[in-house]
């Protein structure tokens, strides 16, 4: 049989959706399999596999769910009949990609897809459990999870192998990215700040601000004497900072508080301050380390600017390498238009 593709659907399926239609767009990345149980009838053939009625329709629940629940308005079945095609083309592709990789004998281990998703759990401080709830809110088991996960996993690795490999950024690129990105690298002044704050709103009655403040000026008396920053912080500080012995990482000017604002960035690395009075209370701060405005020097940035301008490619030779990837193989979408009669 002659490589063709079929595509069925008529021009209003194809053409400018409406605004919530936008949404699922972006969404297609992480769009979910669907089971492998054979439903009715055949949507699409892509090469030698096939796309089901059923796996379609549990593809397409997770983000008719997600429309319905922000735009309440719109009737369930029109939602499905307008999502139905792109999340088609989106199986098609995920197809494709599994074809390409058993082609080139990419696989990813069960192992990986656990270490991948214990990290991404550690990284965001996330709960397996929150996850868990939250995957079933959305229709999606935990097991549909982690096989999104492996697809994930292997177009990440056919994408380095058939693009990224293959893309090479030059000096001259990476100069004229610095030159026209200018505003991105220019460094802004920051503090690293140790706070003891302890709460005091201006609307509170003026006996209760003079015992806070008394309370403030007893941990400088303290701390004037050799008590660590770290011990009172973790003793006697409210509000930002507390339970980390104080520590707020780097401030960058001009985002604290204005009367905190104005002290930290004159006092000098190792300084601690007298009591500040704020509207929100009595603060104390210790001075860390601090991190100079100006422009960031390119040998600062380059492997930042290299990625940058990488990426920009590979979305590009994607497209490009998907595209041809499609015309090479033998697709029929076998998908009635919206509005067709049986």
């Amino acid at each position: 049989m002659t490589r063709r593709t079929r595509e069925a659907g008529s021009e209003r399926g194809m053409r400018m959706k409406p605004k919530w239609m936008m949404i699922v767009t972006v969404w297609m990345f992480f769009a979910f399999p669907a089971g492998a149980e054979v439903a009715d009838r055949i949507v699409a053939i892509v090469n030698d596999d096939v796309i089901t009625l059923q796996e379609l329709n549990t593809a397409s629940e997770v983000f008719v769910r997600r429309v319905e629940t922000s735009n309440p308005d719109i009737p369930r079945d029109r939602i499905r009949e307008e999502v139905q095609l792109p999340v088609l083309n989106n199986l098609i592709e995920e197809a494709l990609l599994k074809q390409e990789a058993k082609r080139l004998g990419i696989t990813v281990k069960d192992e990986e897809i656990t270490a991948t998703i214990n990290d991404l759990l550690a990284k965001r401080k996330w709960k397996l459990e929150d996850v868990k709830a939250g995957l079933e809110k959305d229709g999606v088991s935990f097991e549909e999870y982690r096989e999104a996960t492996r697809n994930n996993m292997i177009k990440g690795r056919v994408i380095r192998r058939e693009i990224q490999s293959k893309i090479a950024v030059s000096n001259e690129e990476i100069g004229n990215y610095y030159r026209d990105h200018r505003d991105e690298y220019e460094g802004k002044e920051a503090v690293r700040i140790r706070q003891i704050m302890i709460p005091a709103p201006a609307a509170s009655e003026a006996d209760i601000r003079s015992l806070k403040k008394a309370e403030a000026e007893d941990v400088l008396k303290k701390l004037k004497e050799g008590v660590p920053f770290e011990q009172l912080a973790a003793q006697y500080a409210r509000g930002e900072g507390a339970g980390m012995s104080g520590d707020m990482g780097y401030v960058e000017k001009g985002s604290m508080l204005s009367a905190v604002d104005e002290v930290a960035f004159k006092l000098k690395i190792g300084d601690t301050s007298d009591v500040i009075e704020s509207p929100q209370g009595f603060h104390i701060i210790q001075i860390l380390d601090k991190r100079g405005g100006g422009m960031k020097p390119l040998p600062v940035v380059r492997n930042e600017i290299e990625d940058a301008i990488g990426r920009e490619k590979a979305e590009k030779k994607y497209g490009e390498w998907m595209t041809e990837l499609r015309k090479r193989s033998y697709i029929e979408i076998r998908l009635k238009p919206a509005g067709a009669r049986p």
